[in-house]
């Protein structure tokens, strides 16, 4: 049995707060990514943070990978259906409140 939640949230540790910025950061730049300076001075990070980073990242998880041909990194695709299957959950969801909804609309008369 899990212990309940703490009313007091954690704060998150750095390496986890930054790498969500990275992601945060990337999103929007699916298509010609970022350069790694550009990437450590929008997140005030150090170029050595990018260059360990980024590869461990696309390495470990597939999370970012670099755009083919160039030193630009987006976010790769893992990352990506993980967002996708979100959205297609909460399509199915709100598919199946309308459907609800058209069942229980109309006014008993």
């Amino acid at each position: 049995m899990n212990a309940p939640a703490s009313k007091t949230p954690r704060p998150l540790p750095a390496p986890v707060r930054k790498t969500c910025d990275l992601f945060r950061l990337l999103a929007g730049h699916e298509v010609l990514g970022l350069a790694p300076g550009e990437i450590a001075k929008a997140l005030d990070v150090s170029p050595s943070w990018v260059s360990v980073t980024l590869p461990a990242l696309a390495a470990e998880t597939g999370f970012v990978e670099q755009v083919a041909g160039t030193n630009r990194w987006r976010l790769g695709a893992p990352f990506v259906r993980i967002a996708v299957t979100v959205a297609s959950n909460l399509n199915d969801a709100r598919r199946r409140l309308d459907e609800l909804t058209q069942r229980y609309g109309t006014p008993l008369n």
